[in-house]
């Protein structure tokens, strides 16, 4: 799991950064989160995480200020600048200090997978051992055809796949589980599928959420958790944006026609 630390000045904003990223959908975990940027600094020398998510205006010390001391105590974090207002001076010096991206408040869910998607494939590119990396099985070029082990180990994950989407899966672990580079696994799913991984997963469980609710007398938060989410807002959150309609909604769509 990748480290993450967050700082934001304002309570409530912080709360709102910790809900609206699903982290462990992703393989991040949060160790620390704060209003006082000078803690974070403090935090971040000893914990040494991952990722550092920042507001960019703050007392004291700006998001700006902290990506500049920690690099030059060396810290290797990759910085996610989050702002409330588009200010081009932010973020041409987050750029150039290195940010790995620069957001704007409010959050949206989709901008927050994505980015999670995102960051999570560069931390792997960085950290994969070379020896596993040369262990593991990809294309010797680019324009390569996958080789027929690899056919078949693909088959396998997305075989896996649809027979346990309603556990916590994460690509990282299943392309290692089959042998496949990472990378290049992320490349095969969307070529194979025309989605990403979660959006594979997520259509999995969607489809499966529907039949339950058209053929089963399982309650909504029952489905949900048969399906695969713990939290049944976010549940609803998905359902509708997948089907139009909350889950509620959608079983009483389906009395209606009945009538």
């Amino acid at each position: 799991m990748y480290r993450v630390l967050i700082v934001d000045d304002e309570p409530w904003v912080l709360k709102g950064i910790l809900n609206t990223f699903r982290w462990d959908d992703f393989g991040f975990v949060v160790i620390a989160d704060t209003t006082d940027p000078l803690l974070a600094y403090d935090t971040i020398l000893k914990q040494q995480p991952d990722v550092v998510m920042t507001d960019i205006r703050m007392p004291e010390l700006t998001g700006i200020d902290l990506m500049k001391l920690c690099r030059e105590q060396g810290i290797k974090a990759e910085f996610i600048i989050i702002s409330g207002a588009a200010d081009f001076h932010y973020a041409q010096e987050s750029i150039r200090l290195g940010c790995f991206d620069y957001m704007l408040k409010p959050l949206q869910f989709d901008a927050a997978d994505a980015l999670l998607e995102r960051l999570s494939h560069h931390l792997e590119s960085m950290h994969l051992p070379k020896e596993v990396a040369a262990r593991e099985l990809e294309p010797k070029a680019e324009n390569a055809a996958p080789s027929p082990l690899i056919n078949e180990n693909f088959k396998q994950l997305l075989d896996y796949v649809n027979h346990h989407y309603e556990d916590e899966l994460y690509l990282k672990e299943l392309s290692h589980k089959f042998y496949i580079n990472y990378t290049y696994c992320c490349d095969l799913f969307q070529k194979a599928t025309k989605s990403t991984f979660n959006e594979f997963v997520t259509r999995l469980r969607m489809n499966k959420a529907e039949q339950l609710l058209k053929e089963s007398h399982l309650s909504v938060h029952e489905v949900a958790r048969t399906v695969g989410y713990k939290d049944c807002n976010y549940f609803n959150k998905v359902f509708k944006k997948w089907f139009g309609m909350t889950p509620t909604g959608y079983r009483k769509s389906l009395q209606g026609d009945e009538a």
